[in-house]
C-alpha cells in the first residue's frame, strides 16, 4: 500500500542514524505486521538551541489521533499490548545510552543543574482533542519505574479517547490554564513515581 506523505500516520518511531535497518526491524517487528501507517524516520546529530525538555530526543515515539482511532474502532486490545511490546525495547535501549548538553560558553548558564530527564528517548502522543503531550524519562530511575510509566500513560490516554472531556488527564492538562497550542510535559514523579503534568512554565521552575 503507497503511503501518503501528507498524510497523518498512526506511529512514527525515531532512531539515531547510526541505528542499522536490523536493529529497528527487532524492534518494530510485531507492530509492521499490523495494518496501520507506520513511519520509520532516522535523525543526525545536530545542535539546537533551547531549554533541555524542548530538545529532540535521539530515539522518539509519536503516537497520533489516528492510531486511537484505529485502535479503539478495529485492533482493540490486542494491538494495544503490542505497542506495548515495542515501546518497551524502545525504551530499553534509550536506558542503555546516556547523553550531555553541551552549552555555548556565553550561554552555559541556560543548562540547568537539576535536569535529570533523558535526552535519548522520549514518548510524544496526541490527545483526543489534538493536545500533545510529551513523556519524558528520569534518568536517574530504574528501566522497571520507565516501563510502568508508559503503561500508566498509555491507559491514561485510552480513557481519554473513550471518556472525554470527563477523564483524567483532560482535567490535568486543564489544571495547567496552557493556551492549546503548548506542549505539556509528563515527567514521573522522583518519590512516588506518579505521572506529573507541565507546561514550559511549571518546567522551568521545577529546573532552575
Amino acid at each position: 500500500m503507497v503511503k501518503s506523505e501528507n498524510k497523518i500516520p498512526d506511529l512514527v518511531f525515531i532512531y539515531p542514524e547510526n541505528y542499522s535497518d536490523e536493529q529497528i526491524a527487532d524492534d518494530t517487528y510485531d507492530i509492521e505486521a499490523s495494518k496501520l501507517d507506520l513511519r520509520i524516520l532516522k535523525r543526525g546529530n545536530a545542535a539546537i538551541n533551547g531549554f533541555e525538555w524542548i530538545i529532540p530526543t535521539a530515539i522518539g515515539a509519536y503516537i497520533f489521533k489516528p492510531y486511537f482511532d484505529s485502535f479503539l474502532s478495529e485492533a482493540g486490545k490486542d494491538h494495544y499490548n503490542l505497542l506495548k511490546k515495542t515501546l518497551a525495547k524502545l525504551i530499553k535501549r534509550g536506558k542503555i545510552h546516556k547523553a550531555k548538553v553541551i552549552s555555548a560558553s556565553q550561554s552555559a548558564d541556560k543548562l540547568s543543574l537539576t535536569y535529570s530527564q533523558s535526552f535519548i528517548i522520549s514518548i510524544e502522543v496526541q490527545t483526543f482533542n489534538g493536545r500533545k503531550i510529551k513523556l519524558l524519562f528520569d534518568d536517574n530511575l530504574d528501566l522497571s519505574d520507565w516501563q510502568n510509566a508508559v503503561e500508566q500513560f498509555l491507559e491514561m490516554l485510552l480513557e481519554n479517547y473513550e471518556a472525554f472531556p470527563n477523564d483524567k488527564l483532560t482535567s490535568e492538562i486543564e489544571k495547567l490554564k496552557t493556551k492549546e497550542y503548548r506542549i505539556i510535559y509528563c515527567i514521573i514523579n522522583p518519590k512516588t513515581k506518579a505521572l506529573e503534568f507541565n507546561d514550559d512554565k511549571t518546567m522551568l521552575a521545577k529546573n532552575k
